[in-house]
């Protein structure tokens, strides 16, 4: 989009639109959530395949009715964009926006799923329960609790010791291995032998 200048690149849009739709349909076509189907869609069949997610993501009712309107209509604006001869600049932006609109619904549906509902309070049934942790450098570990933020529940304190925690963990290679923060020294190459200090 930032190098479109003709028509035929804001079509050009259209069909990156279209390929990213499909992209993501083709990602999550087997995903555990989506279960068993009798007839599967063809792999290309972006429409199709957003409707199972819809079915599978949704409960009945509004926010299922939405989802599938926004499916059905942003993939014919795709479809219509890559055609349109007459493409513009605003076409090709709405198209983009759509687009992103409807692949972040899903995203935000499909994280829903995998990671559940958030947790609620079980005195006040507020969602302000955040987790808790506490070191103890006595006990070689931590305690982790979860504590609603609105009315000061608590649940009972788990420890779990350092070596429980980094079980399993390759702690050496891990601090051996180059960073991958922000700073261009963690991600430079090592010097050769043979370099200077």
């Amino acid at each position: 989009m930032n190098d479109a200048e003709e028509s035929e690149d804001y079509q050009a849009v259209g069909v990156k639109c279209r390929d990213a739709l499909i992209a993501l349909a083709k990602d999550h076509a087997d995903a555990e959530w989506v279960g068993a189907l009798d007839d599967s869609p063809k792999a290309a069949d972006f429409k199709g395949w957003a409707n199972v997610f819809a079915e599978r993501l949704t409960d009945a009712g509004r926010l299922r009715s939405y989802l599938k309107a926004m499916v059905d209509k942003t993939w014919d604006l795709t479809v219509w964009l890559q055609h349109s001869s007459n493409a513009t600049p605003v076409d090709a932006d709405i198209v983009l926006e759509a687009t992103g609109l409807l692949i972040g619904t899903l995203g935000k549906l499909i994280r829903r799923q995998e990671d559940g509902e958030p947790g609620r309070c079980p005195r006040c049934d507020s969602y302000r329960v955040r987790e808790d942790i506490e070191t103890d450098e006595a006990e070689g570990g931590y305690w982790e609790s979860e504590m609603c933020a609105s009315c000061g529940w608590q649940s009972e304190p788990a420890f779990t010791s350092w070596q429980q925690h980094f079980e399993g963990t390759d702690v050496e290679g891990y601090l051996a291995s180059p960073g991958m923060g922000v700073s261009d020294r963690l991600h430079r190459a090592d010097p050769p032998e043979n370099a200077e200090s």
